[in-house]
């Protein structure tokens, strides 16, 4: 028997966080950071839950240079995605990518692994059933 469809829609932004793993201290960032997105919860932005990739080994691989490098630096990375109930455009989900930003540098600074650069990107997505 066919599911019957609910005929769901919704407007949401995701946000994609891109953050490097390549030792315990950068590991112990990360986990830092998890924490505060799981406190998104109790905030009134929609947020149920995140996702990342995994985190021992790092799937991915980024590659970066930094300004008159010959070499790229690597970088194993995780990825986190988060989806907010907050319209793309809205200011209040640009202060919220602006905080989240933020904490990851402050995690990352805290745990004597500060980055350059942390790339946190949000789109909009629109979920049909």
């Amino acid at each position: 028997m066919p599911a019957t469809s609910k005929g769901l829609h919704e407007e949401r932004t995701r946000v994609i966080c891109h953050l490097p793993l390549n030792d315990q201290r950068e590991e112990k960032a990360f986990f830092k950071v998890l924490d505060y997105i799981s406190q998104l919860r109790h905030q009134s932005l929609g947020v149920s839950g995140y996702t990342h990739s995994v985190v021992r080994p790092a799937v991915f691989r980024g590659y970066w240079w930094p300004a008159d490098a010959e070499s790229p630096v690597e970088d194993r990375i995780v990825m986190v995605t988060i989806d907010y109930r907050v319209a793309f455009g809205a200011q209040e989900l640009s202060d919220k990518v602006k905080e989240l930003k933020r904490t990851v540098q402050s995690c990352f600074r805290q745990f004597k692994s500060p980055q350059d650069e942390v790339w946190v990107v949000a789109y909009p997505i629109i979920r049909q059933d």
